[in-house]
């Protein structure tokens, strides 16, 4: 999100961190039920069921993290500054994660860093 709407709608944003923090866990703790959820939410959307061997697979082959993983971003781009598809560019800052880490140590969970 962009810094200005975050500071006009921090508690929107708060909000919204606290619902994702909320499903991550939920995940965590019933797979079986969420993959359910997934099932149901792809066939009212695209009208079509899916195996519930599918879903269950695909959760397989995912990590659900509240870690926005600040160190893929910094490799991405110097990956692309080294293919000359970017030019240098300073991250520093680029993250703000006071809210989310509030959020976090609040459920009790690790925070996260922004390096």
């Amino acid at each position: 999100m962009a810094k200005p709407f975050l500071d006009e709608h921090r508690d929107a944003v708060k909000r919204l961190i606290e619902g994702n923090v909320a499903a991550i866990d939920f995940i965590a703790q019933d797979p079986d039920v969420a993959e359910n959820l997934v099932a149901k939410g792809i066939e009212a959307v695209t009208g079509k069921a899916v195996a519930a061997e599918l879903v269950r697979k695909t959760f397989a082959n995912l990590t659900f993290t509240n870690d926005p993983i600040a160190s893929s971003l910094a490799k991405s781009a110097k990956d692309a500054e080294e293919l000359g598809l970017l030019d240098p560019v300073d991250l520093d800052g680029i993250y703000d994660l006071k809210l989310l880490n509030r959020v976090l140590k609040k459920a009790g969970q690790p925070t996260v860093s922004a390096k």
